[in-house]
C-alpha cells in the first residue's frame, strides 16, 4: 500500500465517519478502504475510477456512501483520463453541455451529490444520450437559432422543445 487517505463515508440513517483509503501501488490500480472498526473491503480495476466503483458495490448493500467526487452521481472519467491519468480524474457533468470541469476522484463531495454506482451510470447514459451528442447539423441549427433569439429578445427555450418535438415526429415516419 502507498497512499493513506482520509475517507468520509456517509452511513445508514446519515451518520458520517471517516475511514481510511489505502492505494496499491502496481500495474493493477487497487483500493483497499478501512472502517473505523477495521472492516476492509478491496477494489481493483482497469484503473482508479474501476477499483474505487469495485469498493462502492460492496459497500452499497450495506448501507453507506463514500462522499468523495467518484461516487458522485454527475461526475464520471473521460477515456483519455483512464488511459493517461488511471482513472484518477472525473469530470462533472451537465446534462445538455460538454463536460469541462475536472476535479480529483478522491476529494470530497456533498452528501447530496453522492449516489449508488448505477445512479452514476444511469446519468452518465443520460448524459451521453442528451443533446450534445446529437448531430452537427441539429447542434448548429440550435446554436443558431439561440443566437437570434437572445438578439432578437424573443424565448428560445419553448421554441426549441416544439422544434425538436416535431423534428422526432418526422424522424419517425
Amino acid at each position: 500500500m502507498t497512499a493513506d487517505l482520509p475517507m468520509s463515508v456517509l452511513g445508514p440513517g446519515g451518520v458520517e465517519e471517516t475511514w481510511e483509503l489505502f492505494l496499491k501501488d502496481g500495474e493493477v490500480p487497487g483500493i483497499t478502504l478501512r472502517s473505523s472498526d477495521g472492516t476492509a473491503w478491496s477494489g481493483e480495476g482497469d484503473d482508479l475510477f474501476d477499483a474505487l466503483s469495485d469498493i462502492r458495490l460492496q459497500i452499497e448493500p450495506l448501507g453507506y456512501l463514500l462522499l468523495c467526487n467518484g461516487a458522485r452521481t454527475d461526475a464520471y472519467p473521460s477515456g483519455m483520463g483512464r488511459d493517461m491519468g488511471r482513472g484518477s480524474i472525473v469530470y462533472i457533468l451537465q446534462p445538455g453541455r460538454a463536460a469541462r470541469r475536472q476535479v480529483s476522484v478522491f476529494d470530497r463531495a456533498a452528501p447530496a451529490s453522492v449516489g449508488t454506482v448505477a445512479a452514476q451510470r444511469e446519468f452518465y447514459e443520460a448524459w451521453i444520450a442528451g443533446p450534445l451528442h446529437r448531430p452537427l447539423t441539429d447542434r448548429s441549427r440550435d446554436a443558431l437559432a439561440e443566437l437570434w433569439f437572445r438578439l432578437s429578445g424573443r424565448s428560445y427555450a419553448g421554441t426549441l422543445e416544439r422544434r425538436r418535438r416535431s423534428d422526432r415526429g418526422h424522424r419517425g415516419s
